[in-house]
């Protein structure tokens, strides 16, 4: 009784629910443009790709003209005392003569322009670019592979519930119509009580059944919302034409692996490449490199704290030419960072090797599941036709008397079974075309669907 009543009080919340906020029927390529559009996941990639942008004009700074300016505001108390040789002044040799220069209050500024002319480190860097936006752009794919499927999973998951919950309803209607059936037969003294109570356990177990399907299928299509990035207070409900779920098997049966067209095979591929530009550019930087440099000073100094009075003199020097940075000795720190590049490189194609042996292994399990499940799903189907013809017949040999009630409830008990079955093999197709499309690095073909 409890049961029953707590069956009917969820029936009337999911009614109410219903009533209140209509779902909004989609399909699978909506889903996945919800998606893709919504994705926190894909909006960090992009985030992470801008970031990459503004990180390379960083980097591309220091090819630009380097200015600098500096302005100090001093006091000395105690001018600095330097010794001048004596003879300067008449005095005898070896004798000095102590001095102190300047004035105690000073103001200095200057501006300084520096341009690298030759630095083969940062000019061996540039093709770095190219790489580093090709694994940003990568990064991109890879999330979005990622967020296909997970959200194709969950649609088949939740439309598989929703599928196994109409089963049930379908099943929970036939043992409605044989309780009615039981009970007339049992008025006419054609059947026993027990008959008809064991219909009723049947039917309370079915019940049972569904209430829990109705708990998976909102937790299902809360996730699913989730995924598409939709509010709660609207409710989606997947929709798919599901007369000839394998119709497409052929389409899918056709892919091919091209592992070194993979986005993990290109992205280790770029990564490679860009771990040989860095081991060039760290070799480069024991080159000399050159440079051209520009400085314009100016000074002033006083006495006292006025140093903006007309009658002060102001002081300039104007200086320009060349530098050369010779690298000699660093400690072998670059050698050692040179030598754990290469260690990187050889570990990279490594992982490129593994990669792609493991997308092989991958592709060639998926397709076998693919096939598995094709020949399952026909099975399954041959399995319905067979116990729905056996469970009418059964139910005809029940009304005519002529068949027992147990008989009936094992036909029918094997006819629920084949339905959940079937639609449990329905979304295993589906489900294995998904991860074939994985494998294949094919996801994208979803939203042409």
């Amino acid at each position: 009784m409890k049961s029953s009543v707590s069956i009917l009080i969820w029936a009337l919340f999911i009614g109410m629910a219903d009533a209140q906020s209509p779902a909004r029927r989609v399909t699978l390529v909506e889903c996945l443009d919800m998606a893709m559009t919504n994705s926190a996941q894909l909006k960090k990639a992009r985030l992470d790709r801008q970031g990459f942008e503004l990180r390379l004009r960083e980097s591309r700074s220091a090819a630009y003209p380097q200015i600098s300016a500096k302005v100090g505001f001093e006091y000395s108390p105690v001018l600095p005392t330097q010794l001048l040789p004596g003879e300067l002044f008449g005095q005898a040799d070896g004798t000095y003569i102590p001095a102190q220069f300047g004035r105690p209050w000073q103001l200095m500024g200057g501006v300084t322009v520096e341009q690298q002319i030759y630095n083969e480190s940062l000019f061996r860097g540039i093709p770095a670019i190219n790489a580093g936006r090709a694994i940003s752009d990568l990064l991109i794919n890879q999330t979005e592979e990622s967020v296909l499927y997970s959200t194709s999973t969950v649609f088949y998951q939740t439309l598989q519930t929703e599928q196994l919950l109409r089963a049930m309803d379908a099943n929970l209607e036939k043992l409605d119509a044989l309780q009615r059936i039981a009970e007339l037969q049992l008025a006419n003294g054609y059947a026993i009580p027990t008959d008809v109570k064991r219909i009723r356990v049947a039917r309370t177990n079915l019940q049972t059944q569904r209430q829990n399907l109705l708990t998976a299928i909102a937790s299902l299509r809360q996730a699913l919302q989730y995924l598409c990035g939709v509010p709660n207070d609207e409710r989606l409900e997947p929709l798919e034409e599901m007369t000839n779920p394998a119709a497409d098997s052929l389409r899918w049966q056709s892919l091919v692996l091209e592992p070194k067209n993979t986005t993990e095979h290109l992205l280790l591929l770029h990564n490679i490449e860009l771990n040989r530009i860095q081991t060039r550019s760290l070799w480069a930087q024991g080159l000399p490199s050159l440079s051209a440099y520009a400085t314009g000073l100016f000074q002033t100094q006083r006495d006292d704290a006025r140093i903006f009075d007309p009658e002060g003199r102001w002081y300039g020097a104007v200086a320009f030419g060349l530098k050369v940075d010779i690298p000699i000795f660093d400690g072998f720190r670059r050698i050692r960072k040179v030598r754990l590049l290469k260690l990187d490189a050889q570990k990279l194609e490594e992982d490129m090797r593994q990669v792609d042996e493991a997308k092989m292994l991958e592709f060639i399990q998926a397709r076998e599941q693919l096939h598995n499940a094709l020949d399952a799903l026909q099975t399954q189907t041959d399995n319905v036709s067979l116990a729905r013809e056996i469970t009418d017949k059964l139910v005809l040999q029940y009304k005519e008397g002529v068949m027992s009630l147990t008989d009936l409830l094992n036909s029918q008990t094997a006819l629920s079974e084949a339905e959940t079955n079937y639609w449990q093999q329905v979304f295993a197709y589906k489900l294995a075309v998904l991860k074939l499309l994985k494998a294949s690095g094919r996801l994208d073909e979803l939203k042409k669907s």
